[in-house]
């Protein structure tokens, strides 16, 4: 088959090229330039698709011996992640920038390309696996190593995508192993550290990023009996979620539980109303609900 292998500049999507490779696959390695800041390096272990990345792609590719590309698609991530992640903070709820990522532009935008370009498949270093069931469904399912497993940010995907998708990784128990296997095959990234946080804020203050694309509005944070229990900054930069330790209010981070005081019992972040500036908190007894359940369209679906 031909396949072309997605190049983060990390020790998964390296391995996962290495494979396909040694499958016998006619492979050709491509990284996406997704930053609108072409010179940005990468700082530790935070961000990801920066000029580093790029160099470190091209390298592993060297070493295989298979031809290098770097596509910019940093136009359509703005309009379909950023935008998106900055709309969705403004309503008050809370998005999933990875997820949007692969569904618009990993498997969207590239494998379009990809497929007129006249290639069979996409290879990427997700830990996730896909199985054919015997009417030909395509299932996505969770990776041997459920430690490192992402078919959540993968679960976005249709049939048609998921026929085209390879991932090499799924049956690899642990990510040590990747990187064992990295290493014996003379990678640099043997070692790299895995790249967290959102991509476009490799600084890591979520809230201070949004401070620059939206107009915050203070307001008041109060109990279900209307007590005031303090103020915030902006109730775009909350987020509906379990409390998980107690925390001053002051102290609280963008991603984050919300809880009244210290002398008070953990509380919850379970109603955000940025445009009403009004952020209200609750013990978890009073959550609207305890769980959640996702159904699985055709061709997605979890053990």
């Amino acid at each position: 088959m031909k396949i072309l292998a997605a190049m983060s500049g990390g020790v998964d999507s390296a391995v996962a090229a290495a494979r396909a490779v040694e499958a016998g696959h006619e492979v050709v390695g491509v990284h996406l330039a997704l930053s609108r800041m072409p010179g940005t390096l990468r700082t530790g272990s935070r961000g990801c698709c920066t000029l580093e990345d790029s160099m470190d792609a091209r390298r592993v590719c060297s070493q295989l011996g298979i031809p290098f590309f770097v596509w910019d698609f940093s136009e359509r991530f703005k309009e379909d992640v950023v935008d998106d992640f900055i709309s969705e903070y403004e309503a008050g709820r809370t998005p999933n920038p990875c997820m949007r990522c692969n569904e618009k532009i990993k498997f969207a935008a590239l494998l379009e390309r990809a497929l007129a370009l006249g290639f069979d498949a996409v290879v990427t270093g997700h830990y996730a696996r896909v199985i054919t069931t015997e009417d030909g469904n395509r299932e996505l399912h969770r990776a041997a190593d459920w430690a490192k497993d992402q078919s959540y940010v993968l679960g976005v995907l249709t049939h048609e995508q998921l026929k085209h998708a390879w991932f090499p990784l799924a049956d690899t128990p642990s990510k040590a192993q990747v990187r064992a296997e990295a290493a014996e095959r003379g990678f640099s990234v043997a070692k790299k550290p895995d790249s967290y946080d959102i991509c476009f804020i490799p600084e890591g203050d979520t809230r201070a990023w949004l401070g620059d694309h939206i107009t915050m509005r203070p307001g008041l944070i109060k109990d279900t009996h209307g007590e005031v229990l303090g103020e915030h900054p902006g109730a775009q930069a909350y987020t509906v979620t379990p409390a998980r330790r107690r925390t001053p209010w002051a102290s609280a981070r963008a991603w984050l539980w919300a809880a009244p005081p210290p002398t008070a019992s953990p509380a919850s972040c379970w109603r955000c109303a940025p445009r009403k500036t009004k952020l209200s908190s609750a013990p978890a007894s009073c959550l609207p609900c305890t769980k959640s359940a996702v159904s699985a369209p055709p061709g997605r679906a979890y053990p």
